[in-house]
């Protein structure tokens, strides 16, 4: 039996968040103290079963999600097996500077007992026929586990280690917003603005992607967990200058950070602009920042007092 892939809709849904639970055994209630006693999957919120692994785990959530997926122009790679609906992978086009023009492969999950089938591997080919069709120059990858399973899938189908990414942090020790920054909000309707800022930090995703997760955070667990976030412009001197920054669920002294310089950015005013963000940070109690970059940004980020941590997993590519 051949798998068949298609165009996913919003009447998948259902299938969708079939599919994605199958790989939960143990479900749990949560809190904003963290993961608590286990439970079924009755007795919890929507919002609880999105803790197990984000909207897919939840129809309402999943409804809702998708109109995400549908600004962004995210689709969804649906597979099938005798007419069931046995995995998926959504995948996003994207043209971002340092990158270039790319597909992004954002989220892949199998059925847990249709895996073994080459089910994966059949949905990555025709992510590259589509990506071939649309003159994407290669394709886009962070796979959980370099050296796990879905690493060592996406290298069975010609990935290769493309991007290091690294883990920065840095204490919140300024109070004082210097004087030559001027901040905004930044509106919902704003477009991401990927031809004219690269993202100096915030590599938990693609810088479309990050955007839109900063300017349209997602509200019920936001509430839930009362962690605020502030999405803002920066403008000194002539430069504009975007950030978010976002409180940690579970740990209210913590928090993380994207932000957006010009492709020709003044370095100085960089600085500016991030003790400006630290002093946000302090607004919402945070006393360490944490973040995400790339080899090209690294040492702009020692040089504006933030600390090398550790390493994330790698991001993989395929040229076309």
């Amino acid at each position: 039996m051949s798998v068949k892939v298609r165009f996913g809709t919003r009447d998948d849904i259902d299938a969708l968040v079939e599919v994605n639970c199958s790989d939960v055994e143990t479900w749990y209630h949560y809190s904003s103290e963290g993961r608590g006693n286990p439970a079924s999957y009755d007795e919890l919120s929507s919002w609880e079963r999105v803790m197990h692994g984000g909207p897919w785990m939840d129809r309402s959530a999943l409804i809702e999600y998708w109109k995400r997926m549908e600004r962004l122009n995210i689709i969804s790679l649906v597979a099938e097996l005798g007419g069931k609906v046995v995995g998926h992978l959504d995948v996003i086009f994207s043209e971002e500077f340092p990158l270039g023009y790319f597909l992004y492969l954002d989220v892949l999950m199998v059925h847990k007992a249709y895996r073994r089938r080459g089910v994966a591997r059949t949905l990555i080919k025709e992510a590259e026929k589509l990506a071939k069709s649309r003159k994407a120059k290669f394709m886009l990858v962070q796979p959980e586990e370099y050296e796990g399973p879905s690493g060592l899938t996406y290298r069975s189908c010609g990935f290769k280690k493309f991007l290091e990414v690294y883990v920065f942090e840095t204490a919140v020790d300024v109070s004082v917003m210097p004087q030559n920054v001027c901040l905004t909000t930044i509106p919902q309707t704003q477009e991401v603005p990927l031809k004219t800022h690269t993202m100096i930090c915030g590599w938990y995703n693609i810088g479309i992607k990050m955007w839109d997760h900063g300017v349209n955070p997602y509200i019920e667990l936001s509430r839930v967990f009362s962690c605020p976030q502030l999405a803002l412009c920066t403008l000194t001197g002539k430069e504009m200058y975007f950030f978010y920054i976002r409180r940690d669920y579970f740990n209210r002294l913590r928090g993380s950070i994207a932000l957006w310089a010009p492709i020709s950015f003044n370095e100085e005013n960089l600085e500016q602009v991030f003790s400006a963000a630290k002093v946000v940070a302090s607004w919402l109690g945070i006393r360490h920042l944490t973040t995400r970059t790339i080899e090209k940004y690294r040492d702009l980020l020692e040089e504006v007092g933030f600390v090398l941590k550790s390493k994330a997993e790698p991001y993989l590519a395929k040229k076309l």
